[in-house]
């Protein structure tokens, strides 16, 4: 009961409306399973799955709102083509994502991804450099391929999987500094902002620190853009955590962490609930036309029915905090059922929890694979997959951090299944010295970036 109001406390804002059986396997179906997979969750076939962790991208719970838009006349109307202000459905949810965003321009493609693509192209320079707070690889990657090189400035505690700081993904405004004036304004691209970096445990990034960064930024006159796929676990943890912001609403303070920004990218397959989707926003009308001319050449433009269900997420989501709120909390209650039992990085993030694996299998050195041979035993006795996710970023490497992210699906799974995620990586935890390492099988014919086979040593 809640003593501050009569009634109950209400926990979940929403109700079950459809299912989907899950497999409950044999530990002998199991072991067939990871042995045929040669040791690599990543490639056992999701039918033969109970939990999926993961990812958390596209793979989302849709509601009934969004499989109504989904079956609409609107989600049937043809694409943008060149002419995106004939279309009824990119002008409706334009409307919204100015309102909501406030960035007056905007550019819906198919992925973060594409987005990021676009973006890079006309935004970084060659022989120029980005900084930014250990961004994503494909963030990465579509700037190194752009001839430019990424200059971390990500906070020192982002390193540091014991610390209790509440502000991993913070800019270091001193190496910040430092990097501006060693190579000049005009040589910085852009400083890049990701949201809940999710490197380093999905760490948030504060308002205070954006504002310094925004200040820097416009002395320097430097362009500031924000990753902001998860935008919304970045404005919770705000609230919880940034003295001052504990009775602004996550619309509010959504809207204040995009007014610092020149613009932004995102993938709309985290926060906004949806299998596909991306977006651009922007205040310069000349990037916005050059965006919306590349994202036409690319390919890349956002189909009728992304962004009808998308307009429905941004409808449902900026209604109340609730669904925000139960978001967030499932994945800190998964951390605070693990803490203590499991070594985990500190504090909880906003859309995963993550695995110290070093601390969980010290005697299994780095060249044996521990975090691949850990999903191995994880999904042997529970059925639960977890996979390495996302390769590490170059300081985390120097600073020999290794992480398992247990990456939290949104609206997808109850609090019961966070109680057999615990119990499974406690018994994993107990068990731990019969996890050994692995060895990479080096295939003919595989190509290297295929998901590798594995063999025990």
């Amino acid at each position: 009961m809640n003593q501050n109001c009569f009634g109950i406390t209400f926990s979940m804002p929403y109700e079950i409306a459809v299912v989907r059986p899950l497999k409950q396997t044999t530990l002998s179906e199991r072991q067939a399973a990871l042995e045929a997979a040669h040791l690599n969750t990543e490639l056992i076939p999701q039918e033969l799955i109970y939990l999926d962790l993961s990812t958390d991208s596209g793979v989302s719970a849709s509601s009934t709102a969004q499989l109504s838009a989904l079956t609409g006349a609107n989600a049937l109307e043809p694409g943008m083509g060149l002419a995106a202000e004939g279309s009824h459905v990119f002008t409706a949810l334009a409307d919204q994502l100015q309102n909501v965003f406030g960035f007056p321009y905007v550019v819906p493609v198919t992925q973060g991804r594409a987005a990021e693509r676009i973006w890079t192209k006309i935004h970084v320079k060659p022989d120029s450099f980005v900084a930014g707070n250990m961004l994503f690889p494909s963030t990465r990657m579509n700037i190194e391929y752009g001839g430019a090189k990424i200059i971390d400035v990500i906070s020192e505690t982002a390193h540091d999987v014991e610390s209790g700081d509440l502000f991993k993904g913070n800019l270091n405004l001193d190496k910040l500094t430092a990097t501006v004036r060693e190579h000049g304004p005009e040589k910085i691209s852009c400083i890049y902002v990701e949201l809940s970096v999710n490197s380093c445990g999905g760490h948030p990034v504060s308002l205070g620190n954006l504002r310094e960064v925004r200040t820097l930024a416009t002395a320097n006159r430097v362009p500031l853009f924000l990753d902001a796929c998860r935008i919304l676990e970045n404005s919770y943890l705000i609230k919880r955590r940034e003295p001052g912001n504990q009775d602004r609403s996550i619309r509010e303070i959504v809207r204040e962490t995009c007014s610092l920004a020149d613009g932004m990218t995102m993938s709309a397959l985290k926060d906004l609930l949806v299998p596909i989707g991306g977006l651009i926003a922007t205040r310069d009308k000349a990037s916005y036309q050059k965006a919306r001319m590349q994202s036409f050449l690319d390919g890349a433009q956002a189909p009728a029915s992304a962004m009808e269900m998308i307009r429905a997420a941004l409808q449902e989501i900026f209604s109340t905090d609730a669904y925000v709120t139960s978001r967030v909390e499932q994945v800190n209650y998964l951390w605070r059922r693990l803490k203590g039992g499991v070594p985990l990085v500190n504090p909880p993030g906003g859309h995963g929890v993550y695995i110290d694996v070093k601390g969980f299998l010290p005697h299994v050195a780095a060249a044996y694979y521990p975090t691949e041979a850990l999903a191995a035993f994880v999904y042997a006795t529970s059925g639960i997959r977890v996979t390495k996710g996302p390769p590490p970023a170059p300081s985390q490497i120097e600073h020999d951090v290794e992480l398992l992210r247990l990456a939290i699906p949104a609206r997808k799974y109850l609090q019961a299944h966070m109680d057999d995620i615990a119990e499974a990586f406690l018994y994993a935890f107990a068990h731990r010295e019969e996890i050994k390492g692995l060895k990479r099988l080096h295939t003919p014919g595989r190509f290297r970036y295929d998901p590798p086979f594995f063999a025990r040593i």
